[in-house]
């Protein structure tokens, strides 16, 4: 550490106070602290949980607007997926592990950590509340990310038993569940539409086409009575009343299956749809997929600008 013009302990104090302040991340294996730089988001927002200030936002989404919202729509991959919620329903849809709500949880390896949401604390801070739920213990960090979280003091430890109770609050009152985009998932949001980052994509006429999920919602027409509950449930306005039976516009349902929840006639089923996605295994698998497309991107341009200039001297 000498050519720094540090010690190894002054470092690591510096470290630490850039992970408190949830700039960079962190996480102990054993008795090694690991560090690391951490994305916009998933990762330095998500940081501020419990710290946010009107400050920061005005900068981050600022940022967001200009510069990353921009470029992070060229990549063909993204950091979270729609799952059907499902703790209390029956799908009989040959559902596979990584898309089932029920395996993810028997499979996820502990601990569990129980976090505020940051988008509803954001909502919070602007004098926006949440209009679906008025708790803000709803988004969950699982194995490496729960420990991280727990031990920076963000999260707290939860027993399995409590989070699957936590998890069927969330569906009872709609929340959309939305993990990170591989079968082997460290975190579950629970989201909605006037808080969290799907907010923007209800504001489009095809979300449908920007989420990735492998469902959607169809009715039966002989089973519906018309009574309007799944209208007010589905938070991306993908249903609607023709001659007293409800349509689902395909091009705005995102698979999260809370009309499913809520139909007393069984009238809504959510179907598979005919292209799958299948997600990387791991986070690690993601994030190097993600790394691999930025960097091909990121050539791309390059060419692109050489040629242009190239143009301009002849």
């Amino acid at each position: 550490m000498k050519p720094l013009g540090y010690s190894k302990e002054e470092l690591e104090n510096y470290l630490d106070s850039m992970i408190n302040k949830g700039a960079i991340w962190g996480r102990k294996e054993g008795d090694k602290k690991l560090y690391s730089l951490a994305l916009l988001i998933i990762g330095i927002y998500e940081f501020q949980v419990n710290k946010l200030t009107k400050e920061f936002l005005e900068d981050f989404n600022q940022y967001v607007q200009e510069a990353w919202g921009k470029n992070a729509q060229k990549i063909a991959i993204p950091q979270m997926r729609t799952i059907p919620i499902g703790l209390n329903l029956e799908h009989d849809l040959g559902i596979a592990n990584y898309n089932d709500i029920k395996q993810l949880f028997e499979n996820v390896e502990g601990p569990f950590s129980i976090i505020n949401c940051i988008c509803r604390q954001e909502s919070d801070l602007l004098g926006n509340p949440c209009q679906i739920t008025s708790r803000r213990e709803v988004c969950m960090g699982f194995g490496y990310m729960a420990k991280a979280y727990n031990d920076a003091g963000w999260g707290r430890e939860i027993t399995k038993e409590e989070a699957l109770e936590i998890l069927k609050k969330n569906e009872e009152e709609g929340l959309i569940f939305r993990p990170g985009n591989s079968q082997k998932i460290d975190f579950l949001c629970s989201c909605c539409t006037c808080c969290c980052g799907i907010k923007g994509l209800k504001q489009l006429p095809n979300p449908a086409d920007f989420v990735t999920s492998d469902y959607y919602a169809e009715v039966d027409p002989d089973l519906c009575t018309g009574c309007g509950t799944c209208i007010d449930r589905c938070q991306m306005d993908a249903i609607s009343l023709v001659e007293d039976i409800s349509i689902v516009n395909r091009k705005r349902c995102i698979g999260c299956g809370n009309c499913v929840f809520v139909c007393q006639e069984d009238a809504i089923q959510l179907k598979k749809k005919e292209s799958q996605h299948i997600p990387p295994m791991k986070g690690t698998d993601l994030y190097d997929e993600i790394t691999r497309m930025r960097s091909k991107l990121k050539a791309r341009e390059l060419r692109k600008k050489q040629r242009r200039e190239k143009r301009a001297v002849d």
